[in-house]
């Protein structure tokens, strides 16, 4: 009845920082541009999926994104569905990321 679990977790380099006030403008562009009603999905055909954001606990309202050198750490249950997510950044900070289902939304 429905497909496999799919988990996209996307860390940039350590020397990769994003400057602060593009990557605000650019994570709420995103956010538009691709949005369930968006006008660049009415011409795509799109399987329904549920999508489950991972939001920065530091993040605040509206962003999703974490801005942070960095590698990522990722930890998994025995059934491999993350159960973890940190961005161990390069200045020392550990940015955590909480599953937000209360937010999740079909597309």
């Amino acid at each position: 009845e429905r497909g496999p679990d799919i988990w996209q977790i996307t860390s940039s380099g350590y020397k990769n920082e994003f400057p602060a006030k593009l990557l605000t403008l650019f994570d709420r562009l995103n956010r538009w541009l691709y949005s369930p009603k968006s006008p660049l999905n009415w011409f795509t055909k799109r399987r329904k999926m549920r999508v489950i954001p991972r939001k920065p606990q530091t993040a605040d309202p509206g962003e999703r994104l974490a801005n942070g050198a960095g590698g990522g750490l990722v930890e998994l249950n025995a059934e491999g569905a993350p159960v973890r997510v940190v961005q161990l950044c390069a200045d020392g900070r550990d940015i955590s990321f909480k599953l937000q289902e209360d937010e999740a939304r079909w597309e």
